[in-house]
């Protein structure tokens, strides 16, 4: 069983993976002229960026679940 203290490893070359940063994805058209109306019908997700800084390997975990889980929480 991982502990909380494990740094989450790269599956392909088992390096720590560092954080990158919390970004914002976003699904679905731009509405631009509608504003923040149009935004309501689109699906915006947050994630927590890892990466390799071996082979480049990114992995992404959805914002505030399981953040106690990581070695690097967000700031």
């Amino acid at each position: 069983m991982r502990r909380m203290t494990d740094p989450i490893s790269c599956t392909r070359c088992g390096v720590p993976l560092e954080f990158a940063g919390t970004r914002d994805f976003h699904e679905g058209t731009r509405w631009g002229a509608f504003g923040d109306l149009g935004e309501l019908f689109v699906n915006k997700q947050r994630f927590d960026v890892y990466v390799c800084p071996r082979c480049g390997s990114v992995e992404l975990f959805i914002d505030g679940i399981g953040e106690e889980m990581r070695s690097q929480p967000p700031a």
